[in-house]
């Protein structure tokens, strides 16, 4: 028969158990949440890309004098990459696609839909919505959501790069981000 003493040790352990447990997930779901667990534990397996693997995994519809074509996505080592969130049906806001419009007037844009439901990017919303007679090209990328971890990969590289030159910690701030190419390389980022 146990004794009123080992019943104790016994609560205490269970306790102690469940208290480390209570921790753990509460860490684990803060770093969920935030999006600080893959910065902190990227080294630990965390998914990293390049932009050239996200044009290796993209459909590239290219805007250009007056036509939209389907191609495979060319590479521009200088040129602005907009990050948008894609909803079936929503337009983008039309300061972005303004500024899409002046950007293509100064090197190439990338347009890098980012859905919000697991769906396929459907390139006739964008259509009437991207400039088509720009002075550079204006390059829709679509990807198949199977694919979007390597975007998320190239994503997280960018906010390791805005950590370390800017130290600005989290996620995008924004639905609508403007990241600068140089050389291949994010060289700057603009909200909207």
């Amino acid at each position: 028969m146990p004794t009123a003493t080992s019943k104790r040790r016994k609560r205490g352990k269970i306790f102690i158990i469940a208290l480390m447990a209570l921790i753990f997930a509460e860490t684990g779901y803060i770093l969920g949440i935030t999006g600080l667990g893959p910065l902190i534990f990227s080294g630990m397996g965390g998914a990293t890309a390049t932009f050239k693997d996200v044009l290796a995994i993209s459909t590239a519809y290219v805007f250009f004098n007056g036509t939209v074509s389907q191609a495979a996505p060319p590479l521009y080592q200088d040129a602005y990459v907009y990050v948008v969130l894609y909803q079936p049906g929503v337009a983008l806001p039309d300061a972005v696609t303004r500024q899409i419009a002046l950007d293509a007037s100064e090197k190439p844009v990338y347009v890098l839909p980012i859905p919000s439901y697991n769906t396929p990017i459907d390139p006739h919303d964008f259509l009437d919505v991207l400039p088509q007679n720009a002075k550079n090209p204006v390059v829709l990328l679509a990807y198949q959501p199977t694919m979007k971890t390597t975007v998320d990969g190239w994503l997280m590289q960018v906010q390791r790069w805005l950590m370390q030159v800017q130290s600005q910690l989290g996620q995008f701030q924004s639905n609508y981000v403007r990241v600068e190419l140089k050389g291949g390389q994010p060289t700057g980022v603009r909200y909207f």
